[in-house]
């Protein structure tokens, strides 16, 4: 179970990412994460969506760069970024010389937490299998039947790549997630969770 004080660090990127709140504090309607991106980190997650969330960025420290809806824009310490439901976008990273910290809030727009069990167990997933070298460029798994796995489980909490057509997301979820998932592989995996 990841709760408040879990950490994730991104071998690619070099972010660490502390819960400060998990489904517990925040009632299953979302999460409280600090990022801590050290200089010219590029982002942890590439272009994508969800149908139901509300994700709101405040720069704590440093300039983040960010892209809303194709547009890539800037923003300074103390300056928020909101990010609503279905418009495609790229979490906050750090292009500049200084350290960047922002902290993301979350909101499902609804009472699920195993929604914040599920997506929070797969960015602790994805950084492990990155550490071990199974990630490509862009921190997606390499093995198409791992891929699909954590695309099934993030399509089940309405969170799409953006740069692939959600029918198409859903159809291999459909098939390929649940013959990966028939053998074995695992979107959130016990045992980086630790």
């Amino acid at each position: 179970m990841i709760h408040t004080g879990y950490i994730i660090e991104n071998p690619r990127t070099h972010s660490r990412v502390t819960v400060l709140e998990s489904d517990v504090e925040t009632g299953g309607r979302g999460w409280l994460l600090e990022h801590v991106y050290p200089p010219h980190a590029t982002p942890d997650i590439p272009e994508h969506l969800h149908l139901t969330w509300t994700e709101t960025f405040e720069i704590v420290s440093g300039t983040a760069t960010y892209k809303l809806d194709g547009v890539t824009k800037t923003a300074n310490a103390g300056e928020t970024i909101v990010m609503p439901p279905g418009v495609p976008h790229i979490h906050p990273w750090n292009a500049s010389d200084a350290e960047m910290i922002c902290r993301q809030r979350d909101d499902f727009g609804e009472t699920n937490p195993q929604a914040v069990q599920d997506v929070l167990g797969v960015f602790a997933t994805t950084a492990d299998l990155a550490r071990a070298g199974l990630c490509d460029k862009d921190g997606k798994p390499r093995n198409p039947l791992q891929l699909a796995v954590t695309v099934k489980t993030l399509a089940r909490y309405g969170g799409y790549d953006a740069s692939i057509p959600i029918p198409v997301q859903n159809f291999l979820a459909a098939t390929l997630g649940t013959l990966g998932e028939a053998l074995g592989y695992k979107a959130v995996n016990p045992k980086y969770l630790q």
